[in-house]
């Protein structure tokens, strides 16, 4: 995922709204809980799990 892409995420999800990514290795869905500033997604995972995902490794999910 791009720089300004993320940005746009996390401005997105600061503001309240719910962003769905999927991990383009892991195969794995979640929605955005938090950004960090280091370019990481804090990601609550369908089955309630929490992960950490560099922006690197997230797609979008339309």
């Amino acid at each position: 995922m791009r720089s300004e892409e993320f940005q746009k995420i996390c401005q997105s999800v600061g503001s309240g709204e719910e962003m769905r990514v999927k991990h383009i290795v892991l195969h794995q869905v979640g929605k955005i809980v938090a950004c960090h500033p280091d370019d990481f997604v804090e990601v609550e995972l369908d089955s309630g799990e929490h992960k950490t995902w560099s922006r690197d490794n997230v797609k979008l999910m339309q």
